[in-house]
């Protein structure tokens, strides 16, 4: 395992209060649910890996070691039993080198594993034109892509960049409902938030199976590795908030915890897809929780003398 190092970084304060007004209106529309895939490299994953000689399971410090290099169609997966609900992924991420243009990515999708092709939710890690920025990627079963990065063009606040050698936590969550997918990376050391986005309008998913890196359909520079340790992965259902489900069902699932598999009947519960007719994404899912911050700002503001 590895921990968070210290480090001082300052943000905007307006940036950061739009972030975790975001974040909290997101976080309120939906409850935890049953874990699919958990683990924390304490024993062996069992992750699949057509390169074992840079990807693989480091015994001593507890962690999956990485080192991504273009035009290698190189693969890491573990297959886990989703079947189309909305989830939250979570790992530690230590970018101990990311070459310029290099990548690191982790997400859920099918078997295909292309990075540019469908059915695939991803975060990535990129050293390109505009510096070491974040990504989330939302590619459908047409191959319609919905994507946004921590540049400032992309989401409309000032780029945000990740520092080789900083260990994050990334959180990606993906509601079926409400039909949004949002990314939330935070320093690991003191849990403060660098950036994050919520895509809106995610629709015509098809089915994922797997937990995976890849390089496949990458050929950007055959010179370019990323290399890190990953770390702390937990996958989990996201259950409707309570008031609006239907009668519980009760499911079969399989929960894969580290190397091992076993099987669980935990109580599902279901409900019925809320229309949503947004098409625009947004930092913020509701505008309720920044203009009580920003009033409160504005307060403490004309108060100091």
């Amino acid at each position: 395992m590895f921990t968070g190092l210290p480090r001082r970084h300052l943000r905007p304060l307006v940036l950061a209060f739009l972030i975790l007004a975001s974040f909290a209106g997101m976080a309120s529309s939906a409850e935890t649910g049953p874990i699919l895939y958990s683990t924390d490299f304490s024993s062996d994953p069992g992750w699949v890996t057509n390169n074992p000689y840079t990807n693989y399971w480091d015994s001593v410090e507890g962690t999956y070691h990485y080192a991504l290099r273009d035009s290698t169609n190189t693969f890491v997966y573990k297959k886990v039993p989703y079947m189309g609900e909305s989830f939250r992924l979570e790992y530690d991420l230590d970018p101990v080198t990311t070459d310029f243009q290099s990548s690191f990515r982790y997400g859920l999708g099918n078997r295909d594993m292309a990075i540019n092709q469908g059915t695939t939710i991803i975060s990535e890690f990129e050293n390109g034109p505009y510096g070491k920025i974040m990504w989330l990627r939302v590619i459908d079963q047409s191959n319609q892509r919905r994507e946004v990065s921590s540049y400032s063009q992309s989401y409309g606040g000032p780029s945000v960049r990740f520092t080789d050698g900083i260990p994050y936590h990334v959180v990606i969550d993906y509601d079926r409902d409400q039909r949004t997918a949002g990314i939330t990376v935070t320093f690991l050391d003191n849990q403060s938030v660098l950036w994050g986005y919520t895509l809106t309008s995610i629709t015509n998913l098809a089915p994922m199976d797997r937990l995976y890196m890849s390089t496949i359909g990458d050929f950007e520079n055959p010179s370019a590795v990323a290399e890190g340790n990953i770390d702390n992965v937990l996958m989990r259902i996201l259950l409707p908030p309570t008031g609006t489900r239907t009668p519980a069902t009760t499911t079969s699932t399989t929960m894969v915890t580290g190397g091992e598999t076993r099987t669980v009947t935990p109580t599902r519960t279901l409900t019925t897809p809320v229309p949503v007719t947004t098409t625009k994404s947004s930092p913020a899912v509701s505008l309720l929780p920044i203009a009580a911050i920003a009033a409160a700002v504005l307060f403490l503001l004309r108060r100091k003398p």
